[in-house]
């Protein structure tokens, strides 16, 4: 910054300079003033290079990170939506399991229900069978109860 000041110093020299009698382009500038300047500028030239150099530096350092740093979260988006799809994957295997496991228990329930409803109808069929024959055997010892009392006259 300060190189930018002793430009502007050196431009004010000329512009405040006499100008030299018959020409309008050319001035008396005192020499050991404007060399002075130029020394200073020498002087600082380096050291506003240098300040230069490193903001170049910073700034390329700043863009480099910037750039590791969209490269890993670009990677880390790209595990995340791989891990995502992994994630729809096993839901999607896992539903499709889970309506497999409803389907089979609903296939066993229906044939254990059957095989109830069997075995109770044949339980109730025997128990039919057992009770007519026990009816039958109520009635006969009714009739015989009847015959008996109509034959015996007590």
């Amino acid at each position: 910054m300060e190189l930018l000041s002793i430009v502007d110093e050196l431009e004010n020299m000329i512009k405040e300079s006499k100008k030299l009698p018959l020409s309008s382009s050319k001035t008396m500038i005192e020499s050991h003033r404007f060399l002075d300047r130029l020394d200073r500028m020498r002087a600082i030239l380096p050291e506003e290079m240098e300040t230069a150099r490193l903001v170049l530096a910073e700034k390329e350092r700043i863009i480099r990170e910037a750039h590791d740093a969209a490269g890993q979260y670009m990677e880390e988006s790209r595990n995340q939506a791989a891990r995502m799809m992994d994630d729809n994957e096993i839901t999607r295997n896992a539903m499709q399991m889970a309506e497999e496991i409803v389907a089979k228990a609903e296939s066993v329930s229906r044939d254990i229900r059957r095989d109830a409803d069997e075995y109770a109808e044949g339980v109730l069929n025997h128990l039919e069978i057992v009770l007519k024959r026990g009816l039958d055997v109520i009635s006969q010892g009714k009739d015989e109860i009847r015959l008996s009392l109509e034959t015996d006259d007590y």
